[in-house]
């Protein structure tokens, strides 16, 4: 009989961000009802954020730095502020960041 390990499942951007900010609300003694109420929301779309399947938006992670007196770059971590190519958000290789420029050669 074999016994075969499972690979942890990759996580998304929006699952890492999510448990970085629940970790705060740990260290901080917060409940995502603090936060729904904070931003405004009700509370399941406090927890959809935080599972990573709602993204949170700026503004939004910028009040909750606010609220808990640290910056935007302790909440988010230091693995998500120093990616140096995140993923386009659309998964497609559009634009600059994470894809290719083309530059005109016909004046060099």
């Amino acid at each position: 009989m074999t016994l075969q390990i499972e690979e942890p499942a990759a996580v998304s951007e929006n699952e890492s961000i999510g448990l970085e900010v629940r970790a705060w609300m740990v260290r901080k003694q917060l409940k995502q009802a603090d936060i729904a109420q904070l931003l405004g929301f009700a509370q399941k779309n406090v927890s959809n954020r935080l599972r990573g399947q709602i993204p949170f938006r700026i503004d939004e992670l910028l009040a909750i730095a606010s609220y808990m007196d640290i910056t935007l770059a302790q909440l988010l971590g230091n693995e998500i502020v120093n990616e140096k190519n995140p993923h386009p958000a659309d998964g497609g290789s559009s634009g600059v960041a994470g894809g290719r420029l083309d530059l005109p050669t016909s004046r060099l």
